[in-house]
Parts: C-alpha cells; structure tokens; sequence
C-alpha cells in the first residue's frame, strides 16, 4: 500500500490528536498513525483529570500559551458538544520565599492575571480541606480547573474526522525516512508519503528519531487516589486544584471527583 497526504501525524494522543484536528480543519490531508488502540493508557495523556492554570511559577512565558488554549478548549467543546474544561480555582502553595510562590506571582502580575494572596490562615478559612500550617501560603487564581484528558484525545480525534483526517491505530511502530521533497513513513499496514511529517510519539519519540540522540529519560508518574472521610471538604464545587512545594517535595492535586476521589502526584522526578 502507498499512498500520498500533505500531513502524517505519527502518535494519536494528547499533542498528536490536536495537531491532526487543527491541520485537517485547515483543509490539509492528514494521515493520522498510532501503533496502540484509540485512547490507550500507554502514553502521556490519561488518567481522567489533568490541571490547567494561567499563574505559571514554571515560567512567565507560558502564560499566553495557556489562555490561547482556554479559548481553544472552549471552541473544541462548543464544536463536539462535550464536556471538557471545568473551572475550580487553582492554588499554588508554598513558603514565601519559595519559587513557587514567587514565580507565580511574577507571572500574574506581568500578565495582569487576577489572584490573590493568602497567609495560611486565611487560606485553611476559605479552604477547610487545607491544612497548611505557619510557614506555607498560597497563590489562588480563579481561572484554574482541570480537563479531562481521554475526552480532550477523542474530541480532538472526533473533529479531525470529521474534516476528513484518516486516523488508523494498531498499526505496530512507525519508521519515517525523508523522500525527495517529502517524507516517507512505513508501518505493518503499508508505506504512506506526505509532504510533512509531525510526531508527537510522546515516550517513544527517541525511537522514531533515533539519528537525533536526543536524552531523554522516560518516567513513570504514579498518583495516588483517596476517599476523605470528609467529602463534603473536598468537592469540586468548593475545592481547588492544587500545587504545592514543601521540604518534602512538589506534588500537584485535585478536589474529590467521581470514580476518583482525592487524587495527588509528584510534580517533579
């Protein structure tokens, strides 16, 4: 089998899913590859609840990154009539000093982000789930929430079909090699040709471009999952997602939801 796109898009998951839809509602044809199942749990982009906020203490820089994706999940629902983005409020926990809270405030006050402040105190008041003791505050930003990732992948690949993107999964590996003015990419199914060639192979990319020798280092990220004893505490309807930095470590949560309970994570290695 050979056949010619002006796209292929090799990996189907949170990055692949998006680029395919956004490439063939631009009018290309795209090719879409993916050597699992649709929505696998083999990849970067499950696990039914992922955080999205504006105040980056990572970096300043992610900030417009971030509000062009506020609009764009909005517009994917709108398209898919699904239900994507909920809005909770997000706090960033930390000492004072921290750069956690520093970088989180220096990213909303150079992008006039609304937030505020709180001493411990007043964050264990508003938030009586938290208990965070003298020492630690909290940046809290109102326009954090979470997404749901499986349902993000699959409206993403949803309107990638519906604009004529062929998407095709259990194809085992991918190989690519360039092919004149283009690329060739070779699966179990077939060879196909296209013009471009986006991959988004999330664990797997050193394999698909292995002449590159990038380093990377995969890592398994476990998250943990508890009842409270006190759900009234932890719903999404009063309870934020969360970030917080202590001697410990850097974990990242999220309020009680269905099916899921308290679910929390290491934010670094």
């Amino acid at each position: 089998m050979s056949e010619s796109y002006d796209v292929i898009v090799i990996g189907l998951g949170g990055m692949g899913s998006a680029a395919a839809a956004h490439l063939a509602t631009r009018g290309l044809r795209v090719l879409g590859l993916e050597q699992f199942g649709r929505l696998h749990k083999l990849g970067s982009s499950h696990g039914h609840s992922r955080i999205i906020r504006e105040a980056y203490f990572e970096a300043p820089e992610y900030v417009p990154l971030v509000q062009r994706a506020y609009v764009l999940w909005r517009e994917l629902e709108a398209a898919t009539e699904r239900d994507l983005l909920t809005i909770t409020g997000g706090l960033t926990i930390g000492a004072p000093d921290s750069n956690f809270i520093e970088g989180a405030l220096e990213s909303a006050k150079l992008h006039g982000l609304p937030y505020e402040l709180l001493d411990y105190q007043a964050a264990e008041q508003r938030f009586p789930g938290l208990a965070l003791g003298d020492g630690l505050m909290a940046v809290h930003e109102p326009n954090a929430g979470f997404l749901r990732p499986e349902d993000c992948i699959d409206a993403h690949l949803t309107v990638a079909e519906r604009h004529g993107a062929e998407l095709r999964f259990e194809t085992g590996p991918a190989r690519w090699a360039a092919d004149g003015d283009g690329v060739s990419v070779t699966t179990a199914d077939g060879t196909y040709h296209a013009d471009r060639l986006v991959i988004a192979a999330g664990p797997w990319s050193a394999e698909v471009i292995p002449d590159l020798a990038l380093p990377l280092a995969v890592e398994r990220i476990v998250n943990i999952h508890v009842e409270p004893t006190q759900p009234e505490l932890y719903g999404a309807d009063r309870f934020p997602v969360y970030l917080f930095q202590v001697p410990e470590g850097q974990y990242y949560g999220f309020p009680a939801l269905p099916g899921q309970g308290v679910k929390i994570g290491r934010h670094e290695g």
